[in-house]
């Protein structure tokens, strides 16, 4: 990275959760990932601070990137004590994450001229359950007002645009830590299900499809979302089955599960990009999903098997790798080979070009 980069003071929002919250229960996820991970290296040339709503302390991370915890729980009060925080530190650039954050942004950018990134990470008009019209002419409205979105996926951008032609979208993709998840030999061909217990990561889909394959384990890892009664149904249908729940796992131990799977499953109804992949592809691990999701950017045709949407074609992917150890193996190496260009290095320095145009204008 270029070592002359022009110094600015960047206000970020992740109202709804704290990125050192560890991913894979409640409210956090890969959203989480990718704050920590993207700006504990834009802080090597950037003064950051990360506002989130808790009554946590505040975490200083290193002497550019803190975590600051707000403890006005509503939108209007949170953005009120944001504007407090400003009035002191002058942001040159307000960067919002989920749409939950970017409510605070439309508040901010009432009474502020600041430039305004937002990264929704989730879109709802796109998802196929559970679409809520409210959040929807919420997001329309984000579109409207800020300067620029920032997409995960060409995929993505293409669909923004398909409904927003005027709207000012970038596509920049997740990373991944490359030197924590390393490859390993794969001999063996359990599945590994990484993500929340909630209805649109698709895990009654997975379970549903192991029920008539036999002598094979899956590791569940992440906790239940607020939908208890979901949770509760998959432990149900889950029974007869070998099926380990691991709960959330430390971030530092979960390249461990990787490497002890032959194969990892994302079965999500709606995966804007799908960091789980990512992972997994780093981990020389074959990545088992559906094509209509962001996985078909990041896996693609030749780290896994993207299959269309269903149970006998989930189960059928499933077997195939079962019986195919070497098919496992040419997927696992060339998902290492593609999840090299994903470094969060390499991605910071693309973050690092987009925030430098905000200096110069």
């Amino acid at each position: 990275m270029d070592k002359e980069v022009k110094k600015m003071r960047i206000c970020v929002l992740s109202y709804h959760t704290s990125p050192v919250n560890p991913p894979g229960i409640g409210n956090s996820g890969g959203m989480n990932v990718l704050i920590y991970n993207l700006y504990k290296r834009l802080s090597r040339y950037h003064q950051i601070d990360i506002f989130t709503s808790s009554t946590e302390p505040l975490v200083v991370i290193n002497k550019n990137l803190k975590i600051i915890s707000v403890h006005d729980n509503t939108i209007s009060d949170f953005a009120d004590a944001i504007l407090d925080y400003w009035g002191n530190r002058c942001y040159d650039l307000l960067h919002t994450h989920y749409w939950l954050s970017g409510l605070v942004g439309l508040e901010l950018k009432k009474v502020l001229n600041v430039t305004w990134f937002h990264t929704f990470h989730t879109i709802e008009r796109f998802k196929s359950i559970n679409r809520d019209r409210a959040r929807i002419e919420a997001e329309d409205e984000i579109m409207k007002k800020c300067d620029l979105v920032i997409s995960s996926t060409w995929r993505e951008k293409s669909l923004l645009k398909s409904v927003h032609p005027d709207l000012k979208v970038i596509a920049i993709p997740h990373g991944v830590d490359t030197s924590k998840f390393q490859p390993a030999l794969n001999g063996h061909h359990s599945i590994l299900y990484v993500g929340r217990i909630d209805p649109i990561k698709g895990l009654d889909l997975l379970i549903e499809a192991m029920q008539k394959i036999a002598d094979v384990r899956i590791d569940i890892v992440g906790g239940q979302s607020k939908d208890h009664q979901y949770y509760e149904s998959i432990r149900t249908a889950a029974a007869r089955l070998n099926v380990r729940f691991a709960g959330p796992v430390h971030p530092d131990l979960l390249c461990d599960y990787y490497l002890n799977a032959g194969m990892v499953v994302v079965p999500s109804y709606y995966e804007s990009f799908g960091l789980v992949g990512l992972e997994a592809m780093a981990s020389a691990r074959p990545v088992i999903g559906f094509k209509d999701t962001g996985l078909s950017e990041t896996v693609g045709d030749d780290a896994g098997l993207l299959i269309s949407r269903g149970i006998k074609s989930l189960r059928q992917a499933i077997q195939s790798l079962i019986n195919n150890p070497d098919l496992r193996h040419k997927l696992g190496l060339k998902g290492r080979k593609k999840a090299l260009s994903f470094s969060w290095d390499r991605i910071a320095e693309r973050y690092l070009k987009i925030y430098a145009e905000v200096n110069k204008s």
